[in-house]
């Protein structure tokens, strides 16, 4: 569970959950632009994090949905 937990940016405090993400840019194979709530000071944060293996299943859905390069073998 440790891997979807990332600190907030702007409070500190090592709680947002990277599931409950309402938007996600992904950069690399491994890395993605999260934008998260964050409960402790009610803020909306935009940090960079590897992307947890839980939501592989996701990234690799809607990189299918759009023709992207993740998920496929690219000549």
């Amino acid at each position: 569970m440790d891997d979807v937990l990332v600190k907030c940016p702007n409070c500190g405090i090592k709680d947002l959950d990277l599931r409950a993400y309402t938007s996600m840019m992904v950069l690399s194979n491994t890395q993605a632009l999260f934008t998260v709530y964050c409960n402790h000071c009610n803020q909306t944060v935009s940090t960079v994090a590897n992307i947890p293996p839980v939501l592989y299943p996701d990234v690799y859905q809607a990189a299918a949905e759009v023709d992207a390069g993740m998920g496929r073998k690219v000549e």
